[in-house]
């Protein structure tokens, strides 16, 4: 009988063996845990497997943590070791009565975001917002929502911060950073100490869509049609100027991409990305992509402006800037001025709202400089200003695009209205042509004649002032459409430059 139970014995130790379980605590018998006490042990496990596994091994160094592969390989890592050491031991935890689940709820505390993970694979959540531990919301399709989960305790949303930020070299405080911008798995963390919050610390996190939304989606989502699609390509392709302005959430960044994704990559021309955190992940091949690497130490610290300031030399066709909001727009605007293509967002309603910022933004840097003069250099450098809104009960739209020019015989900066979108009828409506000057310009840089015929309008000053005017005047003239001016010739475009063989100014 003796022989039969250790016959016996040895078959299920083998079946447990292979299961990888141990049964060598309490005859076998399971430990029910709390899940702090098991996360406690596994963590301790799972460190003694990576030194193992570190042992000689200078390859395994630690690394900066760049995107979402990364992340898939961290986790499949760990997958593996979080398995070996849960199975290992022989126990339950409370609250998980599938130990899989368990094992995948570890990974996350690990290397993902722990009980964020849910909010991170819906792809229609776009921020997450951490008000405190137990208070969490989300903006899932423009849309605030609670979300349904909370940490465990501040102790685990302190730790979680924690690791979060010491994946990218970062740490919050009481002290020099108490406010923290970070980049974790190409998504932007903004963290705040309980210094600057009195509930404690918070968190928000913009979200980086890994799969580029294609310009057809956003032109399938209203958020503009294909004609007003086609002029900023058209636009973008003759190296004009751009600030793609609007609010916080407005969806700008996501429509910049886009255009940049398909106008740029298919003019064919090299591209330089400037960026304080990396958003816009161009699919252009020919991109050098600069990120800034802010320091304390004054000599090794690199601003946003001085990567603005080295594109220049390094002579890209196209310099895109992720977003001005500093001294930067100093540079921003000089490259401009030496006849780069730049594009850039900036947060603003409206095109005036956006040339007083840049004024403010300009005299941070060239505070000896008068007003006057700022907003020539502004009017002269920029083409276009298009602004992006998301209008409660609409959805995102772009609510006009304008030109922006020098009024030298008045002295002020002229914004002509080329489309609108209209609040009462909920549609974009197109009030002018461009202006013969930026056509020139854009012809010059390659686009074809009878393209710039179809866009320009007749003469300089044929312009219509704004949206209300576009529609007094067609409500004079019911029963025929507005007439713009009629199209160009190419010698009455021509007209307004001098073309000559030396001009370096575009």
């Amino acid at each position: 009988m003796a022989g039969f139970e250790n016959n016996f014995q040895e078959i299920q130790d083998t079946i447990n063996t292979m299961r990888g379980k141990s049964n060598e605590r309490s005859g076998g018998a399971k430990q029910t845990l709390m899940f702090e006490d098991a996360s406690s042990k596994v963590k301790d496990l799972v460190k003694v497997a990576l030194q193992d596994e570190m042992k000689g091994d200078v390859s395994n160094e630690k690394k900066k943590v760049f995107n979402k592969q990364d992340l898939r390989d961290e986790r499949t890592k760990y997958q593996r070791l979080v398995r070996t050491a849960v199975y290992s031991e022989n126990f339950k935890v409370v609250g998980f009565d599938d130990l899989d689940a368990f094992i995948n709820a570890m990974v996350e505390e690990l290397v993902g975001y722990s009980i964020l993970s849910d909010a991170f694979d819906d792809p229609d959540v776009d921020d997450i917002f951490c008000i405190s531990w137990d208070c969490i919301y989300v903006e899932r399709n423009g849309r605030n929502e609670k979300y349904p989960k909370t940490f465990r305790s501040p102790k685990h949303y302190h730790d979680f911060i924690e690791r979060v930020l010491a994946l990218t070299g970062s740490a919050v405080n009481n002290g020099d950073s108490k406010i923290v911008d970070a980049e974790f798995y190409e998504d932007r963390i903004a963290v705040t100490s309980d210094s600057v919050t009195p509930r404690g610390l918070s968190m928000t996190i913009r979200k980086h869509r890994e799969e580029h939304i294609k310009l057809a989606q956003i032109v399938n989502s209203g958020t503009m049609n294909q004609k007003m699609a086609d002029l900023i390509g058209t636009m973008i392709k003759g190296e004009s100027n751009l600030i793609y302005a609007g609010i916080t959430g407005s969806g700008k960044t996501t429509s910049l991409r886009a255009l940049i994704d398909h106008y740029v990559t298919e003019a064919n021309k090299r591209m330089l990305v400037a960026e304080d955190t990396q958003e816009l992940f161009p699919e252009n091949e020919h991109t050098l992509q600069l990120v800034t690497s802010p320091t304390n130490d004054p000599k090794s610290n690199v601003s946003l402006r001085d990567l603005v300031m080295t594109a220049l030399r390094l002579k890209p066709k196209y310099i895109i800037i992720g977003e001005v909001r500093g001294p930067e727009a100093e540079a921003a605007v000089e490259a401009m001025e030496t006849g780069h293509s730049t594009i850039f967002t900036m947060h603003g309603g409206t095109p005036w709202n956006i040339i007083d910022r840049l004024v403010n933004k300009y005299l941070l840097v060239m505070p000896s400089l008068s007003i006057e003069v700022i907003e020539r250099i502004i009017g002269a450098s920029v083409d276009y200003v298009i602004v992006q809104d998301d209008i409660p009960g609409i959805g995102r739209r772009v609510s006009s695009i304008s030109e922006l020019s020098y009024d030298f015989t008045n002295r002020q900066v002229r914004v002509v209205p080329i489309m609108s979108f209209d609040f009462e009828t909920e549609d974009f409506v197109f009030i002018n042509k461009l202006s013969p000057e930026k056509g020139t310009k854009m012809m010059r840089r390659g686009i074809p004649v009878d393209v710039i015929r179809e866009l320009v309008r007749e003469d300089e000053d044929e312009y219509i002032p704004s949206l209300k005017a576009f529609q007094e005047k067609e409500a004079k003239n019911k029963k025929s459409p507005q007439k713009l001016a009629a199209p160009v010739t190419e010698e009455k475009v021509l007209a307004h430059y001098s073309v000559d063989d030396d001009d370096e100014e575009f």
